[in-house]
């Protein structure tokens, strides 16, 4: 029987901690969920996850990277589609983004629900990343008249634009709009702001 090198063992072990923490916040919330429970969901000890992870914190840190780590791959491929037809572009995008927060089995809805206490840092910042990638894309063949230098400002007014109001639409318990309705105005808003 072949032997797993301890390195080998120890991603698998940290893989299977995450995961187990994602099925903990999804079963029990970000508030309730725990340690002892992570543990047990990913047939360890405590003081094995210990070994890992100092804390609740740090096992919800890992999480949102994992997290990160699947948005960056979706979105690192609508930017491989080399779309340049903007509206084509935001739509994708917007709807990509729905997607996402609505896949998962509630995961995403729970992390957007406590988004203002968690480090999320670095999904903004990919979001904004990606956003300017489009708009140069965009910008190769549909030179935008007003002020493209000031790319930077407006992907980042854009993308918190976006991501605000995904988060408060998913977040309501009796949202007043459908997604498919959300995703057309902000479309739209997106179109409109870098034609204007």
């Amino acid at each position: 029987m072949r032997k797993i090198p301890q390195q080998q063992r120890s991603k698998e072990l940290v893989a299977r901690l995450v995961e187990a923490t994602a099925q903990s916040v999804r079963e029990h919330g970000m508030d309730k969920f725990t340690t002892h429970h992570v543990a047990e969901l990913a047939a360890v000890s405590v003081g094995s996850l210990y070994q890992y992870f100092d804390s609740r914190e740090d096992l919800v840190e890992a999480l949102l990277e994992d997290v990160t780590q699947n948005l960056r791959t979706g979105l690192n491929t609508l930017v491989l589609l080399k779309t340049t037809d903007l509206r084509d572009m935001v739509e994708k995008s917007v709807h990509f983004g729905m997607g996402f927060l609505r896949a998962d089995d509630g995961l995403a809805i729970e992390l957007v629900r406590n988004w203002y206490r968690l480090p999320t840092q670095n999904v903004v910042r990919l979001l904004q990343d990606t956003l300017l990638d489009f708009m140069r894309m965009y910008l190769l063949k549909n030179p935008l008249a007003n002020n493209p230098e000031r790319l930077h400002i407006r992907s980042f007014i854009i993308a918190n634009a976006i991501v605000f109001t995904m988060i408060r639409a998913i977040s309501e318990p009796n949202p007043f709009i459908t997604d498919a309705e959300l995703e057309k105005e902000l479309v739209e808003m997106v179109v409109s702001y870098l034609n204007a």
